[in-house]
């Protein structure tokens, strides 16, 4: 063997002391540029992260108004209950009072939840950078939210004018 052969073979045995060398099996995957390998980022899926982005604070807000609300109810409910020793008009109908303050309380908790639910997907919605089934399940959230919202407002419309026609026939009874 002569002196190169011999030095090209040293210099392919390991070195305790040299710094590691990249091979075919410990490269990296290199990553991959935005602009060849991604599709074009859609400017309407940014409009739509950026909209419910902005809406999500409000949204907080409304649930979390709805629950302290909830809590009212159910404490003034409370309240209107245990007052019977001191007003006899109150009295009478405390307990009823109650319970209707209490379903109140329960149609503002699920008003509540269904907010937060929403804001659960929005927050969905941002971290995956705008995917379309997060921004499907986002929008999906919202239509529950306002779907029960509408059955309680024809539901409460109903209720105001079955109250006005009985305080009307009351009233003309006298």
């Amino acid at each position: 063997m002569n002196r190169a052969e011999k030095i090209v073979s040293n210099a392919e045995e390991l070195n305790p002391y040299e710094a590691p060398k990249e091979t075919k099996t410990t490269k990296r995957p290199k990553k991959k540029k935005a602009s060849e390998d991604d599709p074009p980022h859609d400017p309407a899926i940014d409009a739509i992260v950026f909209s419910l982005q902005k809406t999500r604070p409000w949204i907080s807000l409304f649930g979390t108004l709805s629950f302290l609300g909830a809590v009212g109810l159910v404490v003034f409910g409370l309240y209107t209950m245990t007052s019977t020793s001191t007003s006899r008009a109150i009295g009478e109908f405390g307990a009823v009072a109650f319970i209707v303050y209490l379903i109140l309380a329960i149609l503002y908790a699920v008003i509540g939840t269904r907010l937060f639910r929403y804001r659960d997907g929005i927050n969905q919605v941002i971290a995956s950078d705008g995917r379309l089934d997060f921004i499907a399940t986002a929008i999906e959230r919202q239509r529950e939210f306002w779907a029960f919202v509408g059955v309680m407002t024809v539901v409460l419309l109903s209720l105001y004018a079955l109250i006005i026609l009985g305080a009307i026939m009351f009233a003309l009874g006298r």
